[in-house]
């Protein structure tokens, strides 16, 4: 008996899965090398020369979500579905090998037994799976029959007749290396004949993949590139918060302003603050008690009412409103549980708030309420800043580990010409340094692939160099330098 196996060696499983995250990968890699090459074309040549550093890093980006990030996700996925696969397969083929006819299979042409021969899945019409076909053979006359695993009879495929409509006989006869189908209609005698000539050399061969090898290297991730995927996607997170933080801090500077006021007080501080506050309104013994640290720091406090004629109402009220006018510019509010009152004595609990995030929270609040932070007195100075290139120049030492790498700094010779026509040798600092690694394309490219933008092939990744500085450039006293 013959049947197809389904279940390969993991290998198959392994090359399957392969190919497909190579063709994925490809359609990804041709969608941005094309969406580049029209822009290469159409930029101004000094354009593109100028911004080089953000054309390639824009590049960059666009191949990590097209590429890059579809070859990480098929690797993550890799063993998950090529062990599915076998699973899959492996009950194929044991359904397969229990399939059988319930009862006895006789010949309908002369009544003697049949063995079967074959067993295959095969399309059925009006099913939405494949089915089992099992071929049997008779032992006596050797006729044949095909019989479906729920035992209805094979009635085989249905030709029609591509005029009429009509059922047609199909016959073929083999001479030599050609084979002839005939298919002649049983209603209007249409004929359509057909051959095909096993000698014909001239058919074209399969076309090799001759980058199939190269690019599986490039696109199947192992842990390596694994890795590198995970620390450009960990920077690229770290570069999306930066902008984030820069961009919110330009539309919300009056919140940031009220940020920066904030006095942040430890609890001895605190301390010396209220307490001649709390005198002021007629209160006295003052104590704080020890301050209570969890995910955020509280503090409680006492304090004796010294006015006989004041009510518990007016007493927590002036004292909260006291509390809360000292605090509005400091880290430590008043709890919304609010002030305790009995006989006179008075409690309350005060909250600390540390980090930024806590801090821009508790402006807002305060904020909403009408608290408009004071504008401290600024010296005027001159500048060339724009107000919407402040936010560029804020972080600068992140902006510098996101985007740099191997910061340099030195200088070249140059000369100065002083009023008295002296022509005085000095110094230009240059700074130089390569884009960060994080930021680069780290899957290979093909050599002298030509589908990749030529701009991104030549870039080097470097900046500063002596050549692309100015001859002549003036210094801050408007002097003209030369480079010698």
């Amino acid at each position: 008996m013959s049947s197809f196996v389904h279940l390969q060696d993991r290998s198959y499983y392994e090359d399957r899965y392969d190919d497909g995250t190579v063709a994925k990968c490809r359609s990804g890699e041709r969608i941005v090398n094309d969406t580049f090459k029209i822009m290469e074309k159409k930029l101004p040549k000094k354009e593109l020369t100028e911004r080089l550093p953000g054309w390639y890093l824009q590049y960059s980006l666009y191949y990590f979500w097209f590429v890059e990030t579809a070859a990480a996700e098929r690797a993550e996925n890799r063993e998950a579905t090529i062990t599915k696969w076998m699973d899959e397969d492996k009950k194929k083929d044991d359904r397969l090998a229990s399939a059988h006819i319930s009862g006895g299979t006789y010949c309908r042409s002369c009544g003697e037994d049949m063995s079967v021969i074959s067993k295959d899945y095969m399309r059925r019409d009006n099913h939405k799976d494949d089915d089992i076909l099992i071929m049997f053979e008779c032992n006596a006359c050797n006729k044949r029959l095909a019989l479906w695993e729920d035992g209805t009879q094979w009635e085989g495929a249905k030709h029609e007749c591509e005029k009429c409509g009509g059922n047609t006989v199909s016959k073929h006869t083999k001479k030599f290396d050609v084979i002839t189908w005939t298919e002649t209609c049983e209603k209007c005698k249409h004929v359509k004949t057909d051959t095909l000539d096993l000698s014909d050399s001239k058919s074209e061969p399969e076309p090799v993949d001759k980058y199939l090898e190269l690019d599986r290297k490039r696109f199947v991730f192992d842990k390596d590139m694994m890795f590198k995927y995970e620390q450009k996607l960990n920077h690229l997170v770290r570069r999306a918060k930066l902008h984030a933080t820069e961009q919110d801090k330009v539309e919300h500077v009056d919140v940031y302003d009220g940020i920066k006021q904030v006095k942040k007080l430890k609890i001895a501080q605190l301390k010396e603050l209220l307490e001649p506050v709390f005198t002021k309104d007629g209160y006295s013994d003052f104590k704080l008690g020890d301050p209570q640290i969890g995910r955020e720091v509280s503090l409680d406090f006492s304090c004796l009412d010294t006015k006989d004629d004041r009510e518990e109402y007016d007493s927590k009220k002036t004292l909260h409103k006291s509390i809360e006018k000292v605090l509005e510019d400091t880290n430590w509010r008043l709890m919304s549980a609010g002030l305790s009152y009995r006989l006179g004595f008075l409690t309350g609990s005060l909250r600390a708030y540390e980090s930024e995030e806590e801090i821009r929270k508790l402006v807002e609040q305060r904020m909403k309420k009408g608290y408009i932070p004071k504008a401290t007195p600024k010296e005027p100075a001159e500048t060339d800043t724009k107000p919407k290139e402040e936010f560029y120049n804020r972080d600068m030492r992140e902006s510098v580990l996101v985007y740099f790498d191997k910061l340099m700094l030195g200088s070249v010779p140059a000369e100065i010409t002083l009023k008295s026509g002296i022509v005085k040798p000095t110094s230009i600092p240059v700074l130089s340094g390569e884009m960060n690694p994080l930021l680069r394309v780290f899957i290979p490219m093909r050599n002298n692939d030509e589908s990749v933008p030529k701009f991104i092939r030549k870039y080097d990744f470097k900046f500063g160099e002596d050549k692309k500085m100015a001859k002549v450039r003036k210094d801050s006293r408007g002097r003209k330098i030369r480079l010698v």
